[in-house]
């Protein structure tokens, strides 16, 4: 496990599957948001119940978006290596934080 950055010891570092499944998890959110917005209720029926369903259907149809964006993520933003450090950008591959010995 990475447990700090190579360059400045930050101890957040981010790595590609978390990323990914970040990404993932927001597009499904959004989508499900989506869902839910697009219900039109009236005064009698149960506040939310429609909603709540709608939204709930609508996250099948976005899970083929929400995967592009999350493989656009460790493409673009991870180019081609393991781990990302927030603070100072670095970006590392696991093998080679774990070959440096841990500061004193």
């Amino acid at each position: 496990m990475i447990s700090q950055c190579l360059i400045c010891d930050c101890q957040a570092v981010l790595t590609l599957e978390a990323a990914r499944g970040i990404a993932l998890l927001i597009g499904l959110a959004d989508g499900a948001v989506r869902g839910a917005q697009n219900t039109h209720e009236s005064l009698q029926d149960r506040p939310g119940y429609y909603s709540l369903l709608n939204g709930l259907a609508a996250i099948v149809p976005a899970y083929p978006s929400a995967l592009r964006v999350a493989d656009d993520v460790g493409k673009y933003q991870f180019a081609g290596f393991d781990c990302l450090c927030p603070r100072c950008g670095a970006l590392f591959d696991k093998e080679a934080a774990e070959l440096v010995p841990p500061p004193p």
